[in-house]
């Protein structure tokens, strides 16, 4: 249990142990057993998902306008700069810490604490960027544009959409990327910009889409449903839940979705689109499930427990 509750999607490092942050300011280090291993405690809450370097430092936002750097529950160092509470750290491959904030800037940080850059961009970015095998960044923002960053700071690509953008993107193996609106559109972006299909739900969405090892796309709705598209834009299903789904669903092996909706239940879906598992919680789930690498679904409630189901 946290003290307060739980927006935060968890992260599950390679030895089992689930970092999740709650709105009581703490980020929580949690073994596979369930047990705290360490915790360490902000100026205001965490709201997004921490990330974890490959040296085992796990790197989170606070309301309190800071990125911190933690190792072992112990502070490493931290950075102050905007709104930066709802986006999660995005970790480059040669280990910069990139941050999206709501002063309409994305922060390139070092992973020794030292600001690098600082990119402006379009409109309040308040989801998380996601990179693509080339290093270039790409990010919404609620000035209804898709941005392509290049390493060194330019915006190479500025993709106007027809809504608010307050989900991340995914990236296939092919560099194509994916992201939804909040004018309840999916698009689908080749890697050069060029829009290859796009469709509408007609219903608005903030999460964040899944892709599958077939390629097939998943994301939620406020209206509580969960729809499955194949890799070329065509309906494969959608599943209804019984609350708004915002945040974004994880397939584990097997190809079973999980998401969490705001009914407070945890749903495992299969990839006939049948409703195949259901967990219940004490209170509506707003963070996104992760799946470890033995198969466990973690994810966290708003009833300031985290789960872990196997």
């Amino acid at each position: 249990m946290t003290k307060n509750e739980v927006y935060s999607s968890p992260i599950i490092g390679p030895d089992d142990t689930t970092y999740v942050g709650s709105t009581d300011g703490a980020l929580y280090a949690i073994d596979s057993t369930g047990q705290m291993q360490w915790s360490f405690q902000t100026f205001a809450a965490i709201w997004s998902a921490p990330a974890l370097g490959d040296d085992g430092t796990v790197y989170a936002t606070s309301v309190d306008h800071h990125l911190y750097a933690i190792r072992r529950g112990q502070l490493v160092w931290t950075v102050e700069m905007g709104n930066c509470s709802f986006a999660s750290p995005t970790i480059g491959s040669d280990g910069t810490i990139f941050v999206a904030s709501n002063d309409h800037k994305i922060y390139a940080v070092a992973r020794t604490g030292r600001v690098l850059l600082t990119i402006p961009t379009r409109g309040i970015v308040a989801s998380s960027p996601a990179m693509d095998t080339t290093g270039t960044l790409w990010v919404g923002s609620d000035a209804h544009v898709l941005l392509g960053i290049s390493r060194d700071g330019t915006i190479a690509r500025s993709l106007e959409l027809n809504g608010a953008v307050r989900s991340s993107p995914a990236i296939d193996t092919h560099n194509n990327i994916y992201v939804t609106s909040e004018a309840g559109e999916l698009y689908a972006f080749a890697s050069n910009g060029v829009l290859r299909w796009k469709t509408n739900t007609a219903l608005g969405t903030n999460s964040s889409p899944a892709i599958g090892t077939d390629g097939a796309v998943y994301f939620g709705a406020s209206d509580g449903t969960v729809f499955a598209f194949e890799g070329d834009g065509r309906k494969r299903w959608d599943v209804k839940t019984n609350g708004a789904v915002t945040s974004s669903p994880a397939i584990d092996g097997d190809g079973v979705v999980w998401v969490g909706s705001e009914d407070g239940i945890i749903y495992g879906i299969d990839r006939d689109g049948r409703g195949a598992w259901t967990q219940k919680t004490e209170g509506p789930i707003s963070s996104s499930p992760a799946i470890g690498p033995h198969g466990q679904v973690v994810v966290g409630s708003r009833d300031h427990a985290v789960y872990m189901l196997f």
